[in-house]
């Protein structure tokens, strides 16, 4: 999967919050209400790039187009988090979790979190 730019990032977090489908009308309204000020061809932009990376598809409704995620946010999230895991930890996940409880930037809520997929991890194995 293609990296995607912080802003295509923003474009697919909110299709992905409105159902996994926005016109460009939609998508701009939504950016608006963000703060951002990107005009329509900036939109249609990042939207082309995200289509050449295969993470949107263009579908034909009525004299426009409704732009449809072709991979949902949690796929998306675990793919990163597999190639994060590989790239910077050589695919160790216990060299990953050995640099967080080193930098203590776990609360005790994400321990108690972490403790309870341990748990069903094991009992899967089983």
């Amino acid at each position: 999967m293609e990296l995607m730019s912080d802003s295509e990032k923003e474009i697919m977090k909110l299709i992905w919050d409105h159902g996994g489908a926005m016109t460009i009308s939609e998508l701009l309204d939504q950016i608006e209400r963000t703060g951002h000020d990107w005009k329509r061809t900036t939109v249609r932009t990042f939207i082309s790039r995200l289509i050449d990376k295969g993470m949107l598809i263009s579908q034909k409704e009525g004299r426009g187009a409704r732009y449809v995620a072709r991979i949902s946010e949690e796929e998306y999230l675990k793919t990163q988090s597999v190639q994060f895991v590989n790239q910077v930890f050589g695919g160790n996940v216990s060299t990953l979790l050995t640099s967080l409880f080193g930098q203590q930037c776990l609360e005790s809520k994400d321990i108690e979190e972490l403790e309870k997929f341990w748990v069903q991890g094991k009992e899967k194995l089983k």
